[in-house]
């Protein structure tokens, strides 16, 4: 039968009801027990024939003669119930079934018992319904193959795909442990702005609007950095903050328009303090929610036990190229990038094709969690350089089975090397970089006043969920994810 034909069945449903008075969609319900608990403590029920009230989803239904059976879901599990005409009366009975349909939200109120093939079963003696549906429920909605179609209907992904819920489960324990872990160690929770005059932190190109009670143009924050660092000059020493980052970029399978972070700053300490940190913070984490440190992705086993590999950049970009960067010119670069077929626009510096260099012949073979440490300068404009090393910073990225996960740094709290950093990205903003730190006046003012010294670290939470559950895209980990309207 056509969508449109089964569609108008249901609202012919839908008006029979109303007609007797009985409201298609209560407010609230009588439920007693989860499906769960019910099947859990069913034999302690079942003997002492307590009466349960239970609510669900209609999934299945099966009639013989004067008796059907249902699958009813709730949030917790599902459930078999049994409807007699004998038990409701044939007016009940009859108005059920012309009435109520797969996908329907009911209250059964009845005893359990086991039928003749050993099956808990909740035997109906009253029964009220909770939400008439209109559209049916697809009937091949489980495994479907176009993935566009599963992330723009994800309530129905959801409801078909239980280990699709349980990636997001999961994701909920894990921010869980990340936030009990940060309390452990006494770092405060803090909120800062999501639209900010200037979108600081890092290089990426935001999302711009316009409010209006101010006649300003704002931005959607790429990043909370120079806030947080704000508060180490204010007084706090240890704070973290869970937030949605917006950036104006591409998107693929590491990368989404809106994704979640969690950053935190300490002071008075670096970053070989945070590579420690790191560790313990993993192996605390996932043995939480696994028992183990142990992860399988993309079948390969995954080991957040550590201490974890580090290796430099330019020990890494030697390995996998063959290029030294700390010799190499910025023609050397740009040939070997043409040799690799990557892109090299105009603006892009010699720091900057190195990285893409090592993003296209070296991270995608790092499986087991690596720290890449002493990044080039100029691909890092707010950590603090290396003594010795003017054109190398303190910076560690850890990379977890080709996908980067966290970029971390000793900051940088020198406000005149501040200003001079900031003024060398607007120099390549104005040969037409896109992706350029701006200028940030009151941030310098900020560490003109001191900040102490400091580590800041940044988790990308939709890349570690997609490692943890064998996802492969962040979008199978975010609820929502954008999509292009059809």
């Amino acid at each position: 039968m056509p969508l449109d034909d089964i569609k108008q069945t249901r609202v012919e449903k839908l008006e029979k009801i109303k007609r007797t008075a009985v409201d298609p969609y209560p407010a609230k319900s009588w439920r007693t027990h989860e499906i769960a608990e019910a099947m859990t403590n069913f034999d302690k029920h079942a003997e002492a024939k307590d009466r349960l009230v239970l609510v669900g989803r209609i999934m299945a239904r099966r009639e013989h003669g004067g008796s059907m059976f249902l699958d009813i879901e709730d949030g917790s599990g599902r459930m078999q119930a049994y409807f007699k005409k004998d038990v409701l009366g044939d007016k009940e009975y009859n108005f059920f079934n012309e009435t109520v349909d797969i996908g329907d939200f009911v209250e059964i109120y009845g005893f359990l018992f086991k039928t003749k093939k050993e099956e808990k079963t909740l035997e109906v003696e009253k029964y009220r319904l909770l939400s008439k549906s209109l559209l049916p429920l697809p009937e091949k909605w489980h495994g479907l193959t176009d993935i566009e179609e599963r992330y723009r209907k994800r309530y129905l992904d959801l409801l078909f795909n239980p280990e699709i819920r349980a990636k997001f489960k999961l994701r909920g324990k894990l921010i869980d442990e990340l936030r009990n872990f940060m309390n452990q160690h006494n770092f405060l929770e803090v909120e800062t702005p999501t639209l900010q005059v200037l979108a600081g932190g890092a290089m990426a190109k935001p999302f711009k609007t316009h409010l209006n009670a101010l006649d300003l143009d704002v931005y959607l924050r790429i990043a909370p950095e120079l806030f947080l660092k704000r508060l180490l000059v204010g007084g706090f020493e240890k704070v973290y903050e869970f937030s949605h980052n917006f950036r104006n970029e591409g998107m693929d399978r590491d990368h989404n328009p809106e994704f979640s972070e969690l950053e935190f700053y300490i002071a008075y300490k670096d970053y070989e303090w945070l590579m420690e940190f790191t560790e313990k913070m993993f192996e605390q984490v996932v043995s939480k929610l696994f028992e183990t440190t142990k992860v399988r992705y993309s079948g390969e086993t995954v080991d957040f036990h550590g201490p974890y590999r580090r290796v430099t950049f330019n020990d890494l970009l030697r390995e996998y190229s063959g290029i030294d960067y700390d010799v190499a010119d910025e023609d050397t670069l740009k040939a070997k990038a043409k040799e690799l077929e990557i892109k090299i626009e105009k603006v892009m510096t010699k720091g900057t094709i190195a990285d893409e260099i090592y993003k296209k012949v070296a991270r995608p073979k790092i499986i087991q969690p690596t720290f890449i440490i002493n990044h080039p300068l100029e691909i890092s404009p707010l950590a603090k350089t290396l003594e010795g090393e003017p054109e190398h910073v303190a910076r560690v990225q850890l990379i977890v089975a080709g996908h980067e996960i966290i970029n971390a740094y000793s900051e940088l709290n020198d406000p005149v090397d501040q200003r001079a950093r900031f003024e060398a990205q607007q120099k390549a903003a104005k040969k037409g970089a896109e992706e350029t730190h701006p200028f940030d006046e009151d941030f310098i003012e900020a560490l003109e006043y001191g900040m102490p010294p400091a580590a800041g670290w940044g988790l990308g939470i939709d890349r570690l969920v997609a490692i943890l559950t064998d996802s492969h895209s962040i979008r199978e980990v975010i609820l929502f994810p954008l999509m292009k309207p059809k």
